[in-house]
């Protein structure tokens, strides 16, 4: 693994010096928790959760929003930018190998993604008293089942986008119906019947869902959500496996 935590490293410094990361993994994800827990005190009416303020609520939102924008925009771009102008085709005829290429990606990405849930912890703490019911193993297990995930997912579209612009249709066209439809702004139970299968086969649902039962201390008794995960993971994967490029 040669040259991998220097790749790594600088990788994580060209993701802060770039205002679209920076504003969609770092930024957007408060600002979309400060606003909403400022606007209402308490959860959406018929959500199912009671007894912790609209703030606790919204965290695993901001996680979800957090890890979808810093692995949508952190891989997949990166991956067709690379392409484009040849940086694979360079790295591929170094010696370093491909999972130490690979590696050091998903590391630059998930200490990004890392940054993002903690800023969203210390102003949901600092400034309202978000609290964790539930047993804290377990949210970061979810937490980092979800990057893993989301990483897959990125490399994916990313091995199967021709280009930059077609890797940036691709992201918003798979971004804007996850994020309305994964319970971030509207509970599943009083969408339209015909579309709750399909919100529920969305990755960022099962992460929304089972992060807010820990949040609320509810037994975790739906645990085949995960197996959503995991089968977005080995979709994903294959994918990556069989499309993607060099150059």
């Amino acid at each position: 693994m040669r040259g991998l935590w220097p790749l790594a490293w600088s990788e994580f410094r060209l993701n802060l010096r770039d205002p679209m990361m920076v504003f969609w993994s770092l930024a957007f994800p408060a600002l979309w928790l400060v606003f909403n827990a400022v606007i209402f005190s308490e959860p959406i009416p018929g959500s199912g959760y009671e007894g912790l303020n609209h703030a606790s609520f919204l965290l695993p939102g901001g996680i979800s929003l957090v890890i979808l924008c810093a692995s949508f925009i952190g891989v997949p771009i990166t991956l067709t930018n690379y392409r484009e102008k040849a940086v694979l085709k360079r790295l591929r005829v170094t010696p370093v190998k491909t999972a130490t290429l690979a590696l050091s990606f998903s590391i630059s990405n998930v200490v990004f993604t890392v940054v993002g849930i903690l800023v969203l912890l210390i102003i949901g703490r600092i400034f309202f008293d978000i609290q964790v019911l539930g047993s804290w193993v377990a949210f970061i297990g979810v937490i980092f089942l979800g990057m893993v995930t989301f990483l897959a997912i990125g490399s994916a579209i990313g091995s199967i986008a021709p280009s930059f612009r077609a890797a940036n249709i691709i992201i918003w066209t798979i971004f804007t119906p996850m994020i309305m439809l994964s319970e971030l702004f509207l509970p599943i139970a009083i969408l339209p019947a015909w579309i709750q299968p399909i919100a529920r086969a969305f990755p960022l649902t099962p992460i929304n869902t089972i992060l807010r039962d820990i949040v609320y201390g509810v037994p975790l008794d739906d645990l085949w959500r995960l197996g959503v995960l995991a089968g977005w993971i080995v979709i994903a994967g294959i994918i990556t496996v069989r499309f993607f490029r060099w150059e």
